[in-house]
């Protein structure tokens, strides 16, 4: 018995099927594994790159996506990806390879303290035997992280695997062609009815808010009635029953006492699914306008209180469905809180549709990219402005593509190597919208030997974080603006040429119409780089505000 083997028996048993590997000696027998197993490898040479890889292909796939690291700090460049998967609920399972105990704190090399080195971002956290006589430890964790992920909330486990020397006598012994997916989870649908009748309240005179948050992997669905609204996250992927919601929200609350104003969209009762929300309008608002009850449905236990209204848990499995006829509601209640929602929002939109859309500015530019993106396609934004631009802009029809967002942590960290993630393993084309500080920190995503070549990248380049001249605050901060804006004059022509990727780059309206179809078209990756001042973004930004 040797490590090989040890380790051929935990890499059969654990869950998944796709495998992220970046280069080292200490886990070569992880790699050798791996490599012989039936899981798909991938090699990315930048761990911190690879982890947001790994992150992008569990999006994808709803299942556990595995990560082989070498020891020492290669294992710390994982963890920003790791705080993602953590509160947004992907499965990610982490192995590294780890010095023996005798050898931390020694002044080996490569030998840092790593064992539970994620502590506070984990789902769970398991440490090998350093010692190989059988394979049963190893089956057991292996056993134990399936259970984790089939009975637990979704997330990042860690094992942490001791490596002796010699670790270089290879074989397959104890490798073993095992199905181990993660259970999907059922499907539940609830009303309105159905949560008056399992908490025995009379919501026939209540007005109700329903709200999807970022998709947590729970399979949740609220179905809308006569007596209530509802509306949906971006990264939800359900869809709403009023259109630019968002935008409603925010452009009111950008006025004196605009807060004020929103009082007649004040519910009585509010009913959650998911997690977070893009919209910081919608938490404004809720956090003035408070419900008398919040319930937050999840069979996960666990709710964050971001609208500050206390919500109560109910588990899906014990809200029963009611009939046709137990939904019936007064009739001089029926659909008006629809109506105050429908007739804010409508005019909302006649005001929002009358600015001047065919201006160059990044408004603009998503609003029109938007309106191109093929049916069925995949929509990943990095963070910072773009999702808030597309959260103003998406309709509330969303179901024609897949909108996807790292809002676990909203770092602009990893969003180009997440969305290449979900492109190495998409038959779609992936459409990613990104800005400049986002995208020239993550240049490593492009460091692929397998770049998918249905990778489309949207870039605004405003020469700076744009997002700090938009919004209040910073205008105070005199010439430390600098260090908060991190102006630049770089483009990605370049990097474009380097990593194989083709390239247009517009700065007007007609080079910019010319891209999208040159884009749309490609049948290989492609940037295609839109250079807009900061100037006009805020000018346009301002007008929007004031709709």
């Amino acid at each position: 018995m040797n490590v090989q083997q040890c380790i051929n028996t935990l890499v059969s048993h654990l869950p998944g099927s796709h495998a992220v590997i970046s280069p080292g000696s200490r886990n070569a027998p992880v790699i050798y594994a791996l490599h012989h197993s039936s899981k798909s490898c991938h090699s990315i040479v930048d761990e911190r790159s690879a982890a947001f890889v790994a992150l992008g292909m569990a999006k994808h796939t709803k299942q556990p996506v595995i990560l082989s690291c070498t020891s020492g700090t290669a294992a710390l460049n994982y963890y920003p990806a790791i705080a993602e998967a953590f509160y947004a609920r992907v499965p990610l399972i982490i192995l590294t390879a780890d010095r023996p105990p005798e050898k931390i704190d020694a002044w080996d090399g490569q030998a840092i303290r790593q064992k539970g080195v994620y502590e506070n971002h984990i789902r769970a956290a398991f440490q090998t035997p350093d010692s190989y006589e059988d394979t049963t430890a190893f089956k057991e964790i292996a056993q134990r992280v399936q259970k984790c992920m089939d009975s637990e909330i979704a997330g990042p486990i860690h094992i942490n695997i001791p490596i002796r020397e010699p670790f270089y006598d290879f074989n397959t012994e104890g490798l073993e062609e095992i199905a181990n997916e993660i259970k999907k989870s059922k499907t539940f649908e609830i009303s309105a009815a159905s949560i008056a009748k399992h908490t025995g309240l009379d919501f026939n005179l209540k007005k109700v808010l329903m709200f999807n948050g970022m998709d947590d992997g729970e399979d949740i669905r609220l179905a809308s009635d006569d007596n209530s609204v509802i509306l949906s996250d971006l990264t939800s992927n359900q869809t709403s029953d009023v259109h630019y919601w968002d935008a409603m929200l925010f452009s009111a609350q950008s006025k004196p006492n605009g807060i004020d104003f929103l009082s007649v969209l004040r519910p009585d009762v509010l009913i959650t699914t998911g997690t977070t929300a893009i919209s910081k309008g919608l938490k404004r608002f809720l956090q003035f306008h408070k419900p008398e009850h919040h319930f937050h449905i999840s069979s996960y236990y666990e709710v964050g209180d971001m609208f500050e209204t206390n919500p109560t848990i109910i588990h899906p499995k014990e809200i029963q469905p009611v009939e046709e006829t137990e939904n019936d509601v007064d009739g001089e209640r029926e659909g008006a809180y629809v109506n105050a929602w429908l007739n804010m929002t409508r005019e909302f939109q006649e005001r929002f549709s009358q600015l001047e859309w065919s201006t160059y500015n990044e408004f603009c530019v998503i609003n029109y990219v938007l309106s191109k993106i093929p049916k069925n396609a995949i929509l990943h934004v990095s963070n910072s402005m773009p999702p808030r631009y597309v959260s103003f802009l998406l309709n509330s029809d969303i179901s024609n593509i897949t909108v996807q967002c790292n809002r676990g942590t909203s770092g602009i960290d990893g969003s180009t190597s997440t969305a290449v993630g979900n492109a190495m393993l998409a038959k779609e084309d992936v459409y990613l919208i990104t800005g400049d500080v986002a995208f020239f920190y993550d240049i490593n995503a492009l460091y692929n030997e397998s770049l998918p070549q249905n990778l489309k990248i949207i870039l605004l380049n405003n020469g700076a974080g744009g997002i700090f001249e938009m919004i209040s605050g910073p205008d105070k901060m005199g010439e430390a603006l600098h260090y908060q804006t991190t102006p630049q004059s770089r483009t990605a022509e370049n990097l474009a040429e380097h990593f194989g990727l083709k390239y247009h780059a517009a700065d007007t309206v007609g080079k910019f119409a010319q891209g999208i179809d040159m884009l749309r078209g490609s049948e290989g990756a492609f940037i295609l780089e839109v250079q807009t001042s900061k100037e006009s973004n805020r000018a346009f930004f301002e007008q929007f505000k004031n709709v």
